[in-house]
């Protein structure tokens, strides 16, 4: 009894399923025919009407009125677009009164050619998939009962126990066959959408037919063990072969059908999860069919859900259950697919836009290129996710594997697609950011690793970074040998830098995250640098043996990459002072391999080699290193050894290396002036250092590599003046510093008498401090200052103002010595004092209005008039009340006798400038 009531509801169940959406569609396509129709008699009326006045106007001899026509289009949007024929707009024919008129009657007038129309763009994905949902939301809902009738007619079988597991196994794989054989004889009698009651409704059938029969095979083997894995793989490729054959007769509709319900079908069928592993191949075959499907019928968005639907299923099936082997299978399968089925090649041969030129907008890359570069970024992906998320080193070593295995297949098998080259990026960039996250993320290979550190004594280090380091050298090799096969100029500059740079990539990864050194030992870690650097050589000669326009170019490329192992590997071993004259002379050895063979990138080779020297000479080891704990010939070796090889750059260096010659001189500049540094402190100890005079002597230091910057600098391109005016920045900075410890140490000598003045009177300590400084910023205004320079106008006053403040400082402290002695904070000042200071007023001014005759100069004439009124102020507000007795007088007419010879002085002065 319950087996008939069984029958008869399914009977029913398929008449409510199948019959009650065919009467809809049948409605649906008997209200669009009748529209048809009457959309056709209008148009008849019109055309009628129009004959109608034409022959009357004919009768009459009269031109006939011009009568709107039907638009064509208004037809053509009432027809859906399957049925809708193309709107052909006919060419206007000439009216009987023109045929009749004679040709001499008017001249030809040629017509103007009309531009043609712009093509209008077809509605978007999303409008025309929400436009066909309005339309047929029906049938998506009819596939999805009928695929859910097949899950729940297993259901109730397996709830009630009315059926055993191998019939109802059977029961779905009839339905399925079922469904496809009915929608297979609608399309071979109506087609699939040329009958407007019956559009669709065979890939309906069909599409619902091909999940259940996914459902049957997965249920077989997940859920009732009735067939082990390779019977359920060979099945499943079955079906996607039937997918395809149908995807190939059917409209998209069974690609759509076919792909959503194969994907989310195993997430409802369920099953044990030892029994999971089988759906990662299984998603792989369902991307393939749809790829397979969709290389054809060239739909596009088919390929998208093809591999954006099992990508997200792979996934969710990962967090489920991973497997690093399925995921890497399956990734890597729906990667070749998605590159080998749209071209229909196995060594596709593709031009145009790459994938790149299209995100950027400069291009639109074709169809192929689009899909190609989503399977290899899904098999791209993969290989971090193995790296990052897999529970083991091997699932770790299996992701960095794939990565390798993508790459050797774009750069490799994709040699004759242009429009391929750029998705190498992808895995050889993964491969370096997985490494790098693997370390961070302290990962299972990076933990097994690390745990040779407790290994013991006897036991040999663990060989995980000697395969990594094999594996980037791999990468370089793989670069070169497409460079090798690179047709053509395009590009090849991009994979000689690929192949010199990857394997010093991964070294330079894993020596700062992974730290090898520490656990196989200094020695062996810089072996295995150095024979990444003699790999760089042989590729270097090699490149250098093909020949070719860029053959200087990218065998620098090599040799630069084959120099910086080199240094890394003396890094390892060598000791600071060693390292630092190594380094030196690598730079110099790169420029001198660049004069003799133009080679441009080992001339910044030379450039990145000074900049880690200057980081060297001042941060690690740095200062604190030459002056604390180092020995003087080690100090000294360390400055004396760069500061020959600048020397030599600039010697060696090709003139038209403009920047490296510029950054030689600076560097050379730079270092002579820590040179000095170190040797003031290393020679004063840290309390001498600090006092006035040997800060003083720092800054005049730094001053002066400062000016030789900019002094340098009207030399320089444009381009490289920034660099020039950087250093001088620094280098002020620097010189300020050291003013502000010797202002600081002078304030502490005024107020509170803690320390001396040193020396002799005018040779003494405040000398040596000041004196230096204004010296070079008189010089400076006068050089710097010169008329033509760049920034004469600001540097030379203003240098030259600083110089006389200088000289002012020191004249004041001076005097203030000589009356107060070696203590400056004893009280004061006397009647001398005082004096002393109108005199050297008086002095200062008649000297500077001399050189101002001397020189024609009327800045400093005002500069000398400016020290005359000082030197007034000073009398009549200090000393009428600071002097007393004959000293007072003899400041009084000393000061007028003085006014008056200078007054006499600045009008002899005018006169002559007047008389040019």
């Amino acid at each position: 009894m319950e087996t008939m009531l069984i029958v008869f509801g399914s009977i029913y169940g398929l008449l409510v399923l199948v019959g009650l959406p065919a009467l809809i569609f049948a409605h649906f396509g008997l209200r669009s025919e009748n529209a048809l129709l009457r959309i056709r008699v209008e148009d008849l009326l019109k055309d009628f009407e129009a004959l109608t006045r034409e022959v009357a106007a004919l009768r009459r001899g009269a031109p006939s009125p011009t009568s709107p026509e039907p638009a064509p289009e208004q037809a053509a949007e009432a027809l859906s677009p399957e049925l809708a024929p193309p709107v052909v707009s006919p060419a206007p024919e000439p009216s009987a009164a023109a045929v009749a008129r004679p040709a001499e009657d008017a001249p030809p007038v040629e017509a103007a050619p009309k531009a043609p129309p712009p093509e209008p763009k077809g509605p978007a994905l999303t409008d025309r998939l929400a436009a066909w949902l309005r339309e047929n939301w029906t049938l998506a809902l009819a596939a999805l009962s009928l695929i859910l009738g097949g899950l729940f007619m297993v259901q109730y079988g397996v709830e009630q126990g009315l059926l055993t597991p191998p019939l109802r196994v059977l029961g779905a794989l009839v339905l399925g066959v079922a469904l496809i054989a009915g929608g297979e004889a609608i399309r071979r009698r109506h087609g699939d959408s040329a009958t407007p009651n019956l559009r669709y409704l065979p890939s309906t059938f069909s599409g619902a037919g091909t999940v259940v029969l996914f459902i049957a095979i997965l249920s077989a083997h997940a859920l009732y063990g009735l067939i082990g894995s390779v019977p359920a793989l060979a099945g499943m490729a079955a079906v996607s072969l039937v997918a395809v054959l149908l995807g190939w007769l059917y409209g998209p509709v069974l690609s759509a059908i076919g792909l959503l319900g194969a994907t989310a079908a195993p997430f409802f069928v369920g099953g044990s999860s030892d029994k999971a592993v089988l759906l990662y191949p299984y998603f792989a075959m369902v991307g393939l069919a749809g790829l397979g499907i969709d290389t054809f019928r060239r739909w596009a968005w088919v390929s998208g859900l093809a591999l954006g639907l099992p990508a997200g299923a792979l996934g969710l099936l990962w967090l489920h259950e991973p497997d690093a082997r399925g995921l890497a299978l399956a990734a890597l399968a729906l990667g070749l697919g998605a590159v080998l089925i749209p071209a229909r090649s196995l060594r596709p041969v593709q031009d145009g836009p790459m994938t790149g030129q299209g995100l950027a907008g400069w291009a639109a890359p074709a169809f192929p290129t689009w899909i190609a570069a989503a399977g290899v970024a899904l098999a791209s992906g993969a290989g971090p996710v193995l790296m990052l998320d897999g529970a083991s080193p091997a699932a770790a070593a299996l992701g960095y594997a794939l990565l390798l295995l993508v790459f050797a297949g774009v750069a490799l098998g994709l040699a004759r697609a242009p429009a391929f080259e750029d998705l190498a990026l992808l895995p050889g960039g993964a491969a370096l950011v997985g490494l790098g996250l693997h370390a961070a993320l302290d990962g299972p290979l990076y933990s097994g690793f690390r745990a040779g550190l407790d290994r013991l004594p006897e036991s040999p280090a663990p060989t995980t970074v000697w395969w990594l380091v094999a594996g980037g050298a791999a990468l370089s090799v793989i670069a070169f040998l497409r460079l090798a096969r690179q047709i053509g100029t395009d590009h090849r500059g991009v994979w000689a830098l690929g192949a010199a740079v990857l394997l010093p990539a991964v070294i330079l990864v894993l020596e700062f995250l992974w730290v090898p050194g520490e656990v196989t030992g200094a020695y062996p870690w810089a072996l295995a640098v150095m024979a990444g650097a003699s790999l760089m050589v042989v590729l270097a000669e090699r490149r250098s043996a093909m020949g070719g326009e860029a053959r200087g170019f990218e065998t620098g490329l090599f040799a630069a990459s084959a120099l910086i192992l080199i240094g890394l590997a003396l890094f390892l071993v060598l000791t600071k002072t060693a390292l630092t004259l190594a380094l030196s002379a690598m730079m110099v050895a790169a420029v001198a391999m660049d004069r003799q063979r133009p080679m441009r990138p080992l001339g910044w080779l030379a450039q990145l080699g000074a900049a880690v020297i200057g980081y060297r000479l001042l941060v690690d080891p740095g200062l604190d290193w030459a002056v604390g704990r180092a020995g003087a010939v080690d100090v000294l070796l360390a400055h004396l050894g760069p500061l020959a090889a600048f020397a030599a750059i600039l010697v060696l260096a090709r003139p038209e290396r403009a920047a490296l010659r510029a950054l030689a001189s600076s560097s050379l500049v730079t270092v002579m002036a820590l040179a000095v540094t170190v040797a003031l402190r290393r020679g004063l100890g840290a309390e001498g250092f600090e006092t006035h005079w040997a800060q003083g002597l720092t800054a005049t230091v730094w001053i002066l590599a400062a000016f030789a910057q900019i002094w340098r600098l009207p030399h320089d391109p444009s381009l490289l003046r920034p660099l020039r005016i950087g250093f001088a920045v620094v280098m002020a900075l620097a010189a300020c510093g050291a003013v502000a410890v010797m202002i600081d140490d002078l304030s502490w000598l005024l107020a509170t008498g803690q320390g001396r003045v040193a020396g002799p009177p005018v040779l003494d300590s405040l000398a040596l401090a000041i004196l230096p400084l204004a010296a070079v910023f008189g010089a400076g205004a006068a050089l710097l200052g010169a008329p033509g320079r760049p920034g004469a106008r600001w540097l030379r006053p203003g240098l030259g103002g600083l110089s006389v403040l200088a000289l002012g400082v020191w004249g004041w402290l001076e005097i203030r010595r000589i009356w107060r002695g070696p203590d400056l904070s004893l009280p004061g000042p006397s009647d001398g004092e005082l004096y002393s200071y109108t005199l050297a007023l008086l002095l200062a001014s008649g000297l500077g209005l001399l050189l101002a005759v001397l020189t024609r100069s009327h800045a400093l004439r005002r500069l000398a008039m400016a020290g005359v009124a000082l030197t007034v102020a000073k009398v009549f507000l200090i000393d009428m009340s600071g002097l007393s007795g004959l000293v007072r007088v003899a400041s009084f007419v000393g000061l007028g006798l003085a006014l008056a010879g200078l007054a006499w002085l600045d009008r002899a002065v005018s006169r002559i400038w007047e008389r040019g």
